[in-house]
């Protein structure tokens, strides 16, 4: 059965996937042409903080790949090197792609309804939060060094980025010059976008059982379903061998979760 508790290939250029190395070099070389060749990204690509009114509506898919200074840059590219491989394996190159845009312009649209006029939001930041929310909606048990040092399950090291966050975006930050909304909303982005994908029958069964709108003839429309024979879970299986989790259509991934609940 699929294990959702300890990834594979935590960081390491062996277990490096397409998608990442993309927004890898992406990153680095939007950084390097704008400090070394001068090379005005920042003027053009930069979010302003009323985007709406300036009709800088394209700048919400292009903040995330600029980066104030080295420091930022490295932050967020150390982020997405360890934890991004492992969830782009799971869901696959497409929708991991998906995950990290919308993170990034969720985050981007959550810091925008509450920064202060003239100011400019850059940065991965939103993207690399959905991707860490998202892994921590996929594996959330598995074990993460905090600071390279402390050992740490990945939805404690989530919800309490999440609380802090949310306490550095509801009152007066005690860190300056960081878009704690954008933190926030991309991650809320990416731990809901994978906790759907990998649990969206559950969430089905949620509505109908606790929705006002559902009771019992809602609870009709998800009736308990067959068991899973053998040779479908067999079948299953070959196929993420060949193709990894990601190429799994929502039925399969439906019926490896119910052959996992028995």
């Amino acid at each position: 059965m699929m294990n959702f508790n300890e990834p594979q290939n935590i960081g390491g250029l062996q277990g490096m996937t397409p998608s990442v190395r993309f927004l890898l070099i992406l990153n680095v070389a939007v950084y390097v042409g704008e400090r070394l060749f001068g090379v005005p990204f920042s003027r053009f690509f930069a979010l302003p903080a009323i985007w709406w009114e300036t009709l800088s509506f394209g700048q919400l898919f292009t903040y995330m790949f600029i980066h104030a200074n080295f420091n930022h840059l490295l932050v967020n590219m150390v982020g997405l090197f360890f934890i991004g491989p492992a969830v782009e394996r799971t869901m696959g190159s497409y929708r991991f792609m998906l995950l990290f845009y919308l993170s990034g312009i969720l985050g981007g649209l959550g810091w925008s309804l509450l920064a202060l006029p003239d100011t400019y939001c850059v940065g991965a930041s939103g993207g690399l939060m959905g991707t860490l929310g998202a892994f921590a909606a996929i594996y959330p048990n598995a074990r993460l060094l905090l600071w390279f040092i402390f050992p740490v399950r990945a939805w404690v090291l989530v919800l309490g980025l999440a609380l802090w966050e949310l306490s550095e975006t509801v009152r007066a930050p005690r860190i300056g010059g960081i878009a704690n909304a954008a933190h926030l909303m991309g991650g809320i982005a990416g731990f809901s976008y994978a906790f759907a994908w990998k649990d969206g029958e559950r969430l089905q069964q949620w509505w109908a059982r606790f929705s006002p709108f559902g009771g019992a003839s809602s609870q009709k429309g998800f009736p308990e379903k067959d068991p899973v024979s053998s040779e479908e879970i067999n079948r299953i299986l070959e196929k993420i061998g060949r193709e990894g989790m990601g190429a799994l259509t929502p039925a399969e991934r439906a019926s490896l979760q119910r052959a996992t609940r028995r």
